[in-house]
């Protein structure tokens, strides 16, 4: 059966907390031989910004009009009105959305001018934005594109707006930071015009992330790629930036002949912010924290717990303090406890620090009520720490009793962090019925990625005798990819 996290299940209506929809637009210019430039505008919408009403299907949903004009002194070059229709959402799981365009603009300068209306809220305002936006000319040697920062993207098995170059790639919008938690950079970017050098040569792509300053590249995000000329040739290259430590930089795409000229190039700024600011819990005023709302948590055991189930969220030192520092309990003293417990919340909302805790800890009791066991709490099981980490899920398909398959759910996120339209695989092996494990997750760097998934979940009936094996035997029943693919 389909099984959805209703928590919430009598809203007929979510009104916005915002007055009107909070968006950010972003756009990037392409080029099409032939043809003439390309803009790609892309809004990126705070889904509780949105007003939700139900649908017919059980489903929040919203309703926005959008208008975007392109301006040459009062001339209108180009224009488009559209309703746009919001992803399916329910209660606890408004998450943000994407909307992409494309706009053939001759080169120039313009007055972009973005109109937005939420059509399920009668009060409020229009959202109205003006730009200056220029459109460049094409070059007539080698000339890249603008680089357009990717979230995920797969291989176009129907070419859609997202698709380009045989790919369908879902922009990640604010594309200007890197956070502590963003180890990879993916970039896609269009290089035009290297068929001028000759039919059939080579030319050497390469891809780096440089100091803003010096424009010295760092050899570790590196690249080489060695490209046929064309017309137009993609690269969709991704950059390790795990080893790059705070600071402003730049991200290039550089075209290389075979004496390792420079014949065209590309660069994107960005910052990167590797850690959230430190607050220095052992040299806190105790007697400042007794009096703070923290005060309040004088029993060890019940502090000790809250404290740990903040793994899903906390940063990698963080989380190196509540499993090796604070690891031993009956060592561990209680004003410590405290303290660090203040700083950690103090670093995400020095404003309103118990706020932010009294909203993570409704999601803990959640994770408790949902995946809790006998022996584990529930922001330590896979489904719970999934749950604390990138929230609840936009639906979860739940397949308890499917022949030849142990039970399973594959939980699906329209964004998770960055990362947009993902996925998760639990299962349970030792048929519990209770504590599901992390079987697979596609999309998230770090998150476990097994090619073999499907055959491991079959494998109550399927023997594990081919390593190289990832699809079990078809049986009767099965759905597995189906249920992945078309999640609903």
């Amino acid at each position: 059966m389909n099984r959805f996290l209703l928590f919430v299940c009598s809203i007929l209506l979510w009104q916005a907390a915002q007055a009107n929809p909070s968006v950010v637009f972003h756009h990037k210019v392409f080029y099409v031989p032939g043809e003439g430039t390309l803009v790609e505008t892309y809004l990126d919408f705070h889904g509780k910004s949105v007003t939700m009403s139900l649908n017919e299907d059980g489903y929040l949903q919203g309703l926005l009009e959008i208008v975007m004009i392109f301006k040459d002194g009062e001339n209108i070059v180009s224009y488009d009105k559209k309703m746009l229709q919001t992803p399916e959402m329910l209660p606890e799981s408004i998450v943000d959305f994407i909307d992409v365009q494309r706009f053939m603009v001759p080169p120039g300068d313009y007055t972009f001018e973005l109109e937005i209306t939420d059509l399920n809220d009668t009060e409020g305002e229009t959202v109205m934005h003006t730009q200056n936006l220029t459109v460049p000319k094409a070059g007539k040697n080698l000339f890249f594109s603008d680089i357009e920062m990717v979230s995920a993207y797969k291989k176009t098995t129907e070419p859609n707006v997202y698709s380009k170059s045989g790919y369908d790639l879902l922009p990640m919008v604010s594309d200007d930071y890197a956070g502590a938690a963003v180890n990879e950079l993916m970039l896609y970017g269009e290089l035009y015009n290297s068929d001028q050098m000759g039919a059939d040569e080579m030319f050497l792509m390469v891809t780096y992330v440089a100091d803003a300053e010096s424009g010295e590249p760092l050899p570790e995000t590196q690249k080489f790629e060695r490209k046929k000329v064309g017309t137009v040739v993609p690269v969709l290259s991704k950059i390790d930036i795990s080893e790059v430590e705070t600071g402003d930089y730049k991200l290039v795409l550089e075209a290389r002949d075979r004496d390792n000229e420079v014949l065209a190039s590309r660069a994107h700024a960005f910052s990167r912010n590797k850690s959230l600011a430190k607050v220095d819990y052992e040299n806190m005023d105790q007697e400042k924290v007794m009096t703070s709302w923290v005060g309040v948590y004088d029993d060890k055991a019940e502090l000790y717990d809250h404290l740990q189930s903040l793994r899903p969220i906390a940063d990698g030192e963080e989380r190196f303090n509540l499993e090796n520092t604070f690891a031993d309990f009956y060592e561990t003293e209680l004003p410590i406890l405290q303290r660090y417990f203040l700083a950690f919340w103090e670093k995400r909302n020095s404003g309103d620090s118990e706020a932010a805790w009294l909203e993570y800890k409704q999601h803990v009791d959640i994770a408790q009520r949902n995946y809790g066991t006998r022996n584990r709490r529930g922001y330590e099981t896979d489904r719970g720490r999934v749950y604390l980490q990138y929230g609840p899920p936009v639906d979860i398909t739940d397949r308890a009793n499917e022949p030849s398959s142990y039970p399973y759910e594959i939980w699906r996120y329209y964004k998770a962090d960055r990362w947009n339209n993902v996925r998760f695989v639990f299962y349970d092996p030792d048929l519990t019925g209770r504590d599901y494990t992390l079987l697979h997750c596609e999309r998230i760097p770090g998150e476990l990625n097994n090619p073999q998934w499907r055959l491991l979940l079959e494998q109550r009936n399927t023997p594990m005798n081919n390593v190289d094996r990832r699809q079990g035997n078809e049986h009767f029943g099965g759905r597995i990819d189906d249920f992945f693919d078309n999640p609903r």
